[in-house]
C-alpha cells in the first residue's frame, strides 16, 4: 500500500510543479515540512486522529505552515485523505523524481575514518565525471571496514574495503577446501 500511495501522490505533486514552474520552491518547502513531521511524530498522529474534525485539522495546518502555497494545499489534501502517515515516503518519492529531473544522483561513501576535504572533493569530481550527473554525496564513517571505501548508489554497492576484500578471500578459501 505504501508504494502505491507514495507513487500516486508524489507523481501528482511533481507534475503539478512542472506545470506551475515551481519545482525548486516546492522541493525546498516540502523538505522543510518533512523535517517538522520527522521531528514531531506526535503532530502526524494529531493530523491523522479521527477525533479531530477536518476543519480543525486544516486550521492546525494553517497555523503551522501558513495559509497558502502548493505545499500547504498538498499537506491539507494528504491529511484530509488520511494519508498523512505516508508523508515521509511521499516526500522521498518526490525527491527521487526531483533528482532524476535535475540530473542529480545520490551516493553514499563509507570509510573507516572521515575523508579529508581534498580527498572528498576529488572523489566527488570523479563520481560526477563517471556518472555524468551532479552527485549528492553523503559520507558515513564505519571503523569496522578497516580501510578502503564502500560506495552505495541506490540498490547497488561497490565494496572496495579491507573488510570486503578479507571476506572475499575467506570465501575463496572455503571453496578450495
Amino acid at each position: 500500500m505504501t508504494g502505491d500511495v507514495k507513487k500516486l501522490y508524489s507523481q501528482a505533486l511533481f507534475e503539478l510543479c512542472l506545470e506551475n514552474n515551481s519545482l525548486k520552491e516546492v522541493y525546498e518547502d516540502i523538505n522543510q515540512c518533512r523535517k517538522v513531521f520527522d521531528d514531531h511524530p506526535e503532530f502526524v498522529e494529531l493530523l491523522f486522529s479521527p477525533l479531530i474534525m477536518p476543519e480543525e485539522k486544516t486550521a492546525i495546518i494553517d497555523k503551522v505552515f501558513g495559509k497558502e502555497g502548493t505545499v500547504h494545499d498538498f499537506i491539507c489534501v494528504v491529511t484530509l485523505k488520511n494519508r498523512i502517515r505516508y508523508f515521509g515516503a511521499i516526500t522521498d518519492a518526490f525527491n527521487e523524481l526531483y533528482d532524476e529531473h535535475c540530473g542529480i544522483k545520490e551516493m553514499t561513501v563509507v570509510t573507516s575514518v572521515p575523508l579529508k576535504p581534498d580527498a572528498k572533493e576529488r572523489l566527488l569530481k570523479k563520481l560526477e565525471e563517471k556518472s555524468g550527473k551532479t552527485v549528492k554525496l553523503t559520507e558515513e564513517v564505519d571503523p569496522s571496514i578497516i580501510g578502503g571505501v564502500i560506495l552505495r548508489m541506490g540498490d547497488s554497492q561497490i565494496d572496495d574495503s579491507v573488510r570486503g576484500r578479507l571476506a572475499s578471500i575467506a570465501d575463496k578459501l572455503k571453496i578450495n577446501n
